[in-house]
């Protein structure tokens, strides 16, 4: 692995914000980690990024940083996004789309903080982990995230009362208060047009209600357990797993939607949703399924494709959590304290936008910007890696090649790197 020995001139721009708010002092810590996160293979552990660091930073400089210094992550990685948001074209009354979801990650330490018992989706099983939740803007299919929560337990928040605990007192609040908390503080450019987007779990009142306070307009899917009562018969109730499979039987058409212009069923309804008020329903299923889902929106002005088409964009937060993990080490972290899992897991998704800022910086990139409302491919997140490690070799050279001691060394390195 390439080692650091100073900063990479192509990451003045991306870092240009980040020197402001954290200042000179923690600064050359963040640099290092977040490039460290971002170009290293494997598990990130203190002892690989001593070594990375070329022992400039040793493990318990790095600890202290991320456990006891003062510097806001939760501030940084949003100017991030919003720089990277900027970077990527958007223009003043351009739709944002608000993507909000979790994940977990199984966790076997008994003295780490906020450890509880999870269900593992993927696994189907219980364990002991943590739950993250994630809010990332989606804008021209590209994922940035915005904003990173660690839930706490109610046993660990009540532990935290206590003046003897190192972690500063902390108040329970549900994985649906933490979404709808991140709601609120969402702070986007004016004139920009928000849609929240979530899954079943997160359509209820809390955070309905905090996307009306904000002006924001949300698209859900509901289960198929609730109660709707259509427009103009106010106590006939319908229960929508049956109402659902009825009204696309009878009324469904089959339209294509999305940029590939896939074939989807669709039917809509307008009444209203127990606990969320007057709300407009539509029904999809796609073909060869017999699987559907009911997706919920508080605009009921739009169109049924126009639905489908707001909550297809949720798909890439589910990539963000996927990349972070198998190529960022989002559940490498081995810190015992609340504090420091949550800063690093910020950092992770700061060295995500490192690697889209990469992305976007190149000419073929560059060029696809000027077409506005296109959406953008970029390359996965492992080549983007490769793309940053060739970076820093080639500044490592270049540094060489400015020593007078060296300067032999390089054009030897260079020249095999040639065949």
């Amino acid at each position: 692995m390439i080692r650091m020995r100073k900063f990479p001139p192509f990451g003045k721009r991306f870092f240009r914000r980040a020197r402001k708010l954290i200042g000179s002092c923690h600064f050359a810590h963040f640099w290092r980690v977040v490039i460290g996160i971002a170009s290293m293979q494997g598990g990130r552990s203190l002892r690989r990024m001593e070594g990375l660091f070329h022992n400039r930073r040793s493990r318990q400089a790095i600890s202290f940083f991320l456990t006891r210094a003062q510097w806001d992550a939760p501030e940084l990685l949003r100017e991030s996004a919003l720089e990277t948001l900027l970077k990527l074209g958007w223009q003043p009354g351009e739709t944002i789309y608000l993507a909000i979801d979790d994940t977990q990650k199984e966790k076997r330490a008994k003295k780490m903080d906020a450890v509880s018992k999870i269900f593992l989706h993927a696994e189907k099983r219980y364990a002991q982990g943590h739950t993250i939740l994630g809010c990332a803007l989606v804008y021209r299919s590209v994922v940035i995230p915005y904003a990173l929560r660690l839930w706490a337990s109610r046993s660990f928040c009540k532990t935290t009362q206590k003046p003897s605990h190192p972690c500063e007192a902390m108040s329970f609040r549900t994985l649906t208060e933490l979404a709808a908390e991140c709601i609120e503080q969402v702070v986007l450019p004016e004139d920009a047009r928000p849609i929240v987007l979530f899954d079943s779990y997160y359509l209820c009142p809390v955070v309905t209600r905090a996307c009306k306070s904000k002006g924001f307009c949300y698209v859900g899917v509901a289960k198929k357990n609730r109660n709707f009562a259509p427009d103009g018969r106010p106590n006939d109730k319908r229960r929508l797993g049956t109402y659902g499979v009825n009204v696309l039987r009878r009324e469904g058409r089959w339209i294509q939607v999305g940029s590939k212009k896939k074939k989807h069923r669709l039917a809509q309804r307008v009444g209203r949703l127990k606990s969320l008020g007057r709300i407009k329903l539509v029904f999809s299923r796609r073909p060869r399924e017999s699987s559907w889902i009911t997706m919920t929106t508080n605009e009921t002005r739009w169109g049924m494709q126009t639905v489908l088409s707001h909550y297809l964009h949720r798909w890439p937060i589910e990539v963000l959590f996927k990349a972070t993990k198998q190529n960022l080490g989002l559940g490498d972290y081995q810190f015992l304290r609340y504090r420091a899992v949550e800063r690093y897991l910020h950092l992770v998704m700061i060295a995500h936008l490192l690697l889209t800022h990469l992305a976007t910086s190149g000419p073929c990139a560059q060029a696809k910007q000027n077409k506005q409302l296109s959406p953008l491919r970029l390359p996965s997140t492992s080549q983007l890696q490769i793309e940053l490690r060739e970076k820093l070799l080639q500044t490592a050279i270049q540094g060489m090649q400015n020593s007078s001691q060296h300067q032999k060394v390089a054009a030897k390195i260079k020249q095999l790197i040639m065949l």
